[in-house]
């Protein structure tokens, strides 16, 4: 497990940066670019150190967005590995995240050129498919004819990188349904990519799928269609990963395409809650949400039981929001008894993001079964 890092590592980590810029760039400022990392690190977690070293540098580099990217990429041209692996070391994810960074913030004044440093940066895994948002919005169509290029790539991780970049939701970032009206174009690039010898990149292929048929449930629904009757195990998987939520809520066309005959109806579950308890009622940002309950069957019979636990938060528009999240289906027998004690991995309200933005204070926890609310608790997060 990598251990905690804290604010003198992330400092460091400017430091080591602005040394190796400085020798590219002899005028780059390192203590100040060192002081300004810090400044920008204030009142942030650790997770967002890159995107911090991604501002600071624009203050210390020309301020010619084309000069300063040429900058940038001679270091990415020195620091890069020769050859690119799956998963980039820690030392080479510190080193080149914070260009990326840098090219989503300011890389709209030099399009092309911003592009070709994504492709560069892409192939060792150290850009994010969100970070390419803006550029999709300003231009879709440049942006996907060169994906038609980067998806015929060698380089599984560029093919990543592309459909990373066509999911049309996402937390904290601008969905790009309302300035894609056509979805077409998406699912011409996902059709490239299903039978992709990568299985990174065929289980994107699914989670984007999961958000075409929420935004574009037609096509969505069409296009998975086609792709089942191929037969494939892998694009079963593919075809299970995209339609997670719809059977989730019980839509009979996600049945009927898997294959899992008809909806089921449950009825209001005969059972007792049990001391539904969570680890703490005040929990810092970024932390996983710990809690524990035990279901007992009043039943003189066997019965399915369908759990959800859902989460409301207030955002930081001030807009109240509920999400529900699915636990488990299971028999029980008569009079049985079963225990829950769960370690979530923080759910989105729960991340601080690299911008910032967090969904602190309060928080409520809701257990659902079978359609109804048995209890639930408040909890405060915290910086």
């Amino acid at each position: 497990m990598r251990e905690q890092r804290t604010l003198f590592d992330l400092t460091q980590d400017g430091l080591v940066i602005g040394q190796k810029l400085q020798r590219i760039y002899p005028e780059f400022d390192v203590p100040a670019f060192v002081a300004d990392v810090r400044t920008e690190m204030e009142g942030q977690t650790i997770y967002n150190v890159t995107k911090a070293i991604g501002r600071a540098l624009r203050e210390h580099l020309p301020q010619d967005y084309s000069e300063a990217l040429a900058i940038l990429m001679g270091y990415v041209k020195v620091e890069a590995p020769a050859n690119p692996g799956q998963h980039p070391t820690a030392e080479v994810e510190t080193s080149l995240r914070p260009i990326s960074h840098f090219i989503s913030l300011y890389g709209l004044a030099d399009f092309d050129a911003s592009l070709d440093a994504f492709e560069t940066l892409a192939k060792h895994r150290c850009a994010r498919g969100a970070e390419m948002r803006a550029f999709i919005i300003k231009d879709p169509n440049r942006c996907f004819e060169r994906f038609g290029e980067w998806v015929k790539d060698d380089n599984a991780n560029l093919r990543l990188f592309v459909c990373a970049s066509l999911c049309t939701r996402g937390t904290w970032q601008k969905w790009l349904r309302p300035y894609i009206q056509d979805p077409q174009p998406i699912l011409a690039l996902l059709e490239t990519r299903k039978n992709d010898a990568d299985g990174r990149v065929r289980e994107q292929v699914g989670t984007d799928m999961r958000d075409i048929v929420k935004d574009y449930p037609e096509a969505g629904y069409a296009r998975l269609e086609q792709w089942s009757r191929d037969g494939r195990a892998e694009t079963k998987k593919i075809l299970q990963r995209a339609l997670k939520y719809q059977v989730k809520i019980g839509d009979k066309r996600a049945f009927k395409l898997l294959g899992l005959g008809t909806v089921p109806k449950l009825g209001k579950a005969d059972i007792t809650l049990i001391e539904l308890t969570p680890e703490r009622q005040t929990l810092p940002i970024n932390e996983p949400f710990r809690f524990s309950f035990s279901l007992q069957s009043e039943s003189d019979t066997e019965q399915t039981i369908l759990t959800y636990y859902a989460v409301a938060y207030k955002r930081p528009s001030g807009h109240v929001t509920r999400k529900r999240y699915r636990l488990s289906q299971r028999k029980l027998k008569p009079k049985q008894r079963v225990d829950y004690k769960k370690s979530l991995f923080p759910l989105p309200s729960l991340k601080q993001y690299h911008d910032g933005k967090a969904c602190l204070g309060w928080h409520r926890f809701e257990l659902e079964v079978n359609g109804d609310v048995l209890d639930g608790f408040d909890f405060e997060v915290v910086k």
